[in-house]
């Protein structure tokens, strides 16, 4: 037996106390000197010999009710004997589609526990469908705990994109094993009408690095790819732009900033100068002034001045910010055009495309869980509580003890 609150157990001290009042309230008989004591009857033994056990029952029944109230805030309980596994094989589901490996895990699913790399590590089943969905392997990670397993063993693709939120701390001992599908992809993400021609954005992934190429087809060649992509209109991308006398300059070096993009990426791009008190909607916005900007629906750069940044723009919550004010040297070591770039917003729904392609994959080193020698805390699962069993005990105490105490008069 275990107790939760151990220190409670120096309250068993109070035993003394009833053992102290037991012996200071026991009376002395007085001695009477008589003549004779011929007309005495003799007392009877047995009675005097049942005040006297009545007396010590008292005492130990006191005495255990004090006993079981400490053992009670004690938080008595005993532990379960749970054997963990030796070891526990997880496969991602992806990976059973290489025959060669899904042979292999046939062969250890009938010696060893084999459980697939998703909610819930459900049994492998080799005669069972199963169904790939994405992973995200460190939430998986921090459920290892409940495999009740000494050592895991994870095949994976460790594909980056499965790789979200913070690396995972956990008690297990993981050998994380990255299995080379030797996959890459590639294919087309976007198309876009330029005049009488098309420009394609074509994307491949390799499990080393991710990269992007740009060529401009014919219409008629266009029709011919094996895509379900709409083709994108380009319609003229509208900057307007506000600066105080003081910040002329740092203007003058953002216009030339968005015609060099203009030009690189073929896209019309027209810059137009308002007063303080116009408003606009849509496109971009660029306000230098100490001043609060207007309300605005599009994209917003202003001046906000930033010793620390490392960029000449940055992202500042919903906008951006000229975090410093622009020369020709900053301009050209820091590629103030491409710093612009993320303004224009041209492909929106990129990120989610590239998803589909992207196979790049993270060293083991790095996508296995840290380990953390720190102890786990005790499982309710394998402990069985036993105040309440106290408790019924107590009461039984109290009861046989407050029934002999009237007929004792104690």
């Amino acid at each position: 037996m275990f107790f939760a609150n151990p220190m409670y157990l120096w309250a068993l001290l109070g035993l003394a106390v009833p053992v102290a009042i037991h012996l200071w309230s026991k009376d002395e008989g007085r001695t009477i000197k008589v003549g004779s004591i011929a007309n005495l009857k003799e007392s009877e033994n047995t009675q005097t010999r049942t005040l006297q056990l009545n007396e010590w029952l008292l005492l130990l029944l006191r005495l255990l009710v004090i006993a079981l109230l400490v053992v009670i805030l004690a938080e008595p309980f005993v532990k379960t004997t749970t054997k963990n596994q030796d070891l526990v094989y997880l496969v991602e589901p992806e990976l059973l589609k290489i025959d060669t490996f899904k042979t292999s895990m046939d062969s250890l699913a009938e010696s060893k526990t084999v459980k697939l790399l998703q909610e819930d590590f459900p049994e492998y089943n080799a005669a069972d469908s199963v169904k790939t969905v994405a992973a995200n392997y460190w939430q998986l990670a921090q459920d290892f705990e409940m495999l009740k397993a000494d050592s895991l063993v994870v095949f994976s693709q460790s594909l980056v994109k499965g790789f979200k939120g913070k690396r995972p701390e956990i008690t297990e001992y993981v050998n994380w094993v990255t299995i080379d599908s030797s996959q890459s992809t590639e294919g087309d993400v976007t198309l876009t009408q330029l005049q009488d021609s098309i420009e394609v954005l074509e994307l491949k992934s390799t499990k080393e690095k991710l990269s992007f190429k740009k060529s401009v087809r014919e219409a008629d060649a266009v029709q011919n790819l094996n895509t379900d992509l709409e083709i994108q209109s380009v319609d003229t991308l509208q900057v307007y732009a506000f600066a105080e006398d003081s910040l002329q300059t740092d203007l003058k070096f953002l216009k030339t900033g968005f015609e060099a993009l203009s030009t690189y990426l073929k896209r019309p791009i027209a810059i137009t100068d308002i007063a303080p008190n116009e408003t606009s909607e849509g496109g971009i916005l660029i306000w230098l002034s100490p001043k609060g900007a207007p309300e605005f629906s599009g994209t917003l750069l202003n001046y906000q001045q930033d010793m620390f940044a490392s960029d000449l723009i940055i992202k500042n919550g919903t906008h951006f910010s000229l975090t410093q004010n622009l020369t020709r040297k900053n301009v050209v070591e820091q590629h103030l055009a491409e710093q612009l770039l993320p303004l224009l917003n041209l492909h929106p729904e990129l990120e989610q495309v590239v998803q589909k392609y992207d196979r790049r994959v993270l060293a083991d080193a790095f996508a296995t869980p840290l380990r953390t020698a720190k102890e786990q805390e005790l499982n309710p699962a394998s402990s069985i509580p036993l105040k309440h069993w106290f408790w019924l005990a107590l009461l039984i105490a109290l009861i046989v003890e407050r029934l002999l105490s009237r007929i004792r008069k104690q």
